[in-house]
């Protein structure tokens, strides 16, 4: 693996999930991340969904405890107004081109483009479709 110190990566909800859920190759990819001095973000879309998934569970507070836990771990990055206006100009030019992408994965890729982070997914298909967006396949 290359040097990742000063690196930015930006994590998904499908990443997160897999963590939480002890996905072994997804934990020690995050593990090494950490280990090597990476810069590890998350959005506060992602947050919500972490959370949103949590409250619907069966075992709600333990997957509340969880969620907290890994989102302390890392930098949740906020949606600001420059993020708004370039969800809205990504959102615009995917659309022109006859395709769509959920709103929420429109807010995410902005977040993370802004921050020049290389995102990190399961779900390449939806955030491959965001011009200028770094995306990266989690194992």
């Amino acid at each position: 693996m290359e040097s990742l110190e000063g690196s930015a990566f930006c994590l998904d909800t499908s990443v997160l999930v897999d963590n939480l859920r002890g996905r072994g190759e997804t934990v020690g990819f995050l593990r090494r991340f950490e280990e090597r001095g990476a810069n590890l973000f998350t959005t506060s879309i992602n947050s919500f969904e972490l959370y949103y998934g949590a409250y619907r569970s069966a075992k709600r507070e333990k997957n509340i405890a969880a969620a907290r836990a890994l989102l302390k771990r890392l930098v949740v990055l906020e949606l600001t107004e420059e993020g708004s206006e370039e969800a809205g100009r990504i959102l615009s030019l995917v659309e022109s081109k006859g395709e769509r992408v959920d709103f929420r994965d429109v807010l995410i890729g902005a977040i993370a483009k802004l921050h020049k982070a290389t995102f990190i997914t399961r779900d390449t298909e939806h955030f491959k479709r965001m011009p200028d967006l770094n995306v990266k396949e989690a194992p």
